[in-house]
């Protein structure tokens, strides 16, 4: 099946975003806002790129069912084995950067840095494939650039560190180009045949990493360490993709676009939950403005016929 004909339904759906849809919708944003909390929890017990490895390793039998319940192709030509690599070795990277970026930061914070992937790939898709980018777009990303200053001033003010939070906005960045390289791939891999392969490079990749760089004595198996990783790999990669999927079938892709500003929203309130991080003016304030930076970018680029919009959670989510 090509491509073309796996996106039609997505596109060409005019179904209304209805109750169902919203729900569904939020349900997704809800998932990946924990990502960021079940990292500080898997971290630092176990090491961040070695955590990458793990969730890319839980995550493949997930892929494959999804696959095969869709009747997506998994083979793969030889011709296209080098723009794979290029895929799984940018995933890596995005995944494995997050990870230890957000074992040195806050997990409020982390969502909403790596949250500016969206808003970066509103540029590149103006620059590299063509796309409008109005007033509206403008103004989320003046929104959202405010709000990443107003975080990233924090810190500096109370004395502490920007190593974690620059780290995940790097991954962010990343995320970003990660997004246009797939669109560029999809004309000669199908989206969820690329996630598959990607995912299953991208273990070896994060184990050499790990062997390299952390060392496979660091690993503590605690309660909170596995049931950190078991979330990213399950909840984050599997049952989020899934749901998201269903969702493109019936409902149009540029409304359910809209919703995504919710997740640094999530994932700052299950900070503050979960894990008791406190809820400051700054992060409020911060959050809020790259949450309306999301919603402004996105909802510009709904209205565009045949725009490239980013992935909700589920395609490749941190």
């Amino acid at each position: 099946m090509s491509t073309t004909a796996a996106a039609k339904p997505a596109v060409k759906s005019v179904r209304p975003l209805d109750a169902i849809g919203i729900f569904g919708g939020v349900i997704c944003c809800l998932l990946w806002g924990g990502n960021a909390v079940a990292t500080r929890f898997a971290i630092p017990d176990l090491p961040p790129i070695g955590c990458a490895a793990l969730r890319f390793l839980i995550a493949i039998p997930l892929v494959a069912a999804i696959a095969r319940g869709l009747r997506r192709p998994l083979a793969i030509p030889r011709a296209h084995w080098r723009l794979l690599s290029l895929n799984a070795t940018l995933a890596a990277i995005q995944i494995g950067t997050f990870n230890w970026g957000t074992g040195h930061s806050e997990a409020g914070r982390s969502s909403v840095f790596i949250n500016v992937h969206p808003l970066v790939v509103a540029p590149l898709a103006w620059l590299l494939l063509g796309e409008q980018l109005g007033a509206r777009g403008v103004l989320g990303l003046l929104s959202a650039a405010g709000g990443v200053g107003v975080l990233l001033a924090e810190p500096l003010l109370r004395g502490g560190g920007l190593a974690g939070d620059v780290v995940v906005l790097v991954s962010g960045f990343i995320f970003a180009t990660q997004t246009i390289v797939q669109k560029k791939t999809f004309p000669y891999i199908p989206p969820v045949t690329l996630l598959f392969w990607q995912t299953v490079l991208a273990v070896p990749l994060c184990l050499v990493a790990s062997a390299v760089f952390e060392g496979f004595d660091h690993y503590v198996w605690s309660s909170r360490a596995i049931g950190g990783v078991l979330y990213q790999g399950i909840a984050t990669s599997g049952i989020c993709f899934a749901i998201w999927l269903v969702l493109l079938d019936r409902y149009p892709a540029g409304k359910l676009a809209t919703i995504v500003f919710l997740t640094p929203i999530f994932g700052v309130g299950l900070g503050c939950l979960m894990r008791g991080e406190a809820l400051t003016r700054a992060l409020m304030i911060g959050g809020g403005l790259v949450g309306l930076g999301i919603y402004l970018t996105n909802s510009e680029r709904a209205a565009e016929p045949g725009a490239t919009l980013p992935e909700l959670p589920g395609e490749d989510a941190p």
